[in-house]
């Protein structure tokens, strides 16, 4: 098999030295050994004198020479090593600016759950006053990249392996039916309420099935033992709840949403919840310590909506 040769081409004034290259550079210009430098630098032998020798052949000269303190920069190369120093300092900043904490992140939701958030929102710009928050409400799930969003949050997971997408589940939501007091006499009261033809207001809440798992999505009027048929449509569950307490019919909510709505009760109070999940979708990886920060204090809050309706 016949030996692969690096390129010998010169450097031009346009052509970038990778990064990885510079490194390599420095860390023999300060250790002046193959093999400490090759250990600082968490890389083996054989692949810090492969990229030395890459650099050598990109700027078509020998960089290094041996002498008696060890390995040296040419000494008409210092420019070279001023240059390479302030790279690794400008690095150093950079990363040190990422770890400040500074910036805006883009927060989408659906509105049901905007102003129950409000103080883990608060909270979180207190402990990192240095982060914007740009909060949004949807009635579709965006796609967090096309739409530049950091974060959702939103009661649907998306499937394995789906892009690059980090996902976490914030807690369990759950889930029932509920009319105002007016509409269930008018449908024959209690007694009425599995036997009625109920109007239905049903949630067109735009997603892909193929991309989330969606409990609430593929929920209907069968899982609570009722039937009827649908007389409105919305993508808002403020406005379903809004028609729903104003008597237009009956309509599938999150408990914790009901409970805003001082006119709505549920239709069947034997009627079990349905518990669907609550997550939160990152492009980041949620290692950071803002992210995780985050997670927790949304998380914290659920918890204590749902105080309210845990067993006793």
């Amino acid at each position: 098999m016949p030996t692969k040769h690096l390129s010998t081409r010169k450097i031009g004034p346009d052509a970038a030295v990778p990064w990885d290259l510079v490194r390599t550079f420095l860390a023999l210009e300060r250790h002046r050994d193959y093999a400490v430098a090759a250990e600082m630098e968490g890389i083996d032998h054989s692949t810090l004198r492969r990229r030395i020798q890459a650099l050598e052949q990109q700027l078509g000269r020998t960089v290094f020479i041996r002498t008696q303190r060890g390995w040296e920069v040419s000494a008409d190369l210092q420019k070279l090593v001023d240059a390479a120093q302030d790279m690794a300092e400008a690095a150093k900043r950079f990363s040190l600016a990422v770890q400040d904490d500074a910036g805006v992140i883009r927060i989408s939701l659906l509105d049901a759950f905007a102003h129950r958030f409000a103080n883990a929102f608060t909270n979180f710009r207190e402990r990192h006053p240095r982060l914007v928050l740009n909060i949004t409400t949807e009635t579709h799930f965006v796609d967090l990249k096309q739409d530049q969003v950091d974060i959702a949050i939103r009661l649907a997971r998306p499937v394995q392996g789906n892009s690059s997408l980090k996902i976490k589940k914030i807690g369990d939501v759950p889930i029932n039916v509920y009319a105002s007091k007016s509409y269930l006499q008018s449908m024959g009261g209690a007694h009425a309420n599995r036997t009625a033809q109920h109007h239905f207001l049903g949630m067109n809440l735009g997603f892909s099935h193929s991309d989330h798992t969606f409990t609430y999505g593929s929920l209907d009027r069968t899982e609570f033992g009722l039937s009827g048929k649908v007389v409105a449509w919305s993508d808002s569950f403020s406005m379903l709840a809004r028609l729903c307490e104003n008597g237009l019919g009956v309509a599938i909510m999150p408990t914790v949403m009901a409970v805003d709505y001082p006119g709505l009760q549920k239709v069947d109070p034997a009627q079990a919840d349905v518990t669907t999940e609550l997550w939160m979708i990152s492009r980041f990886d949620l290692r950071a310590p803002w992210q995780l920060d985050l997670a927790n204090l949304l998380q914290q809050e659920l918890n204590r909506w749902m105080q309210p309706f845990a067993p006793r």
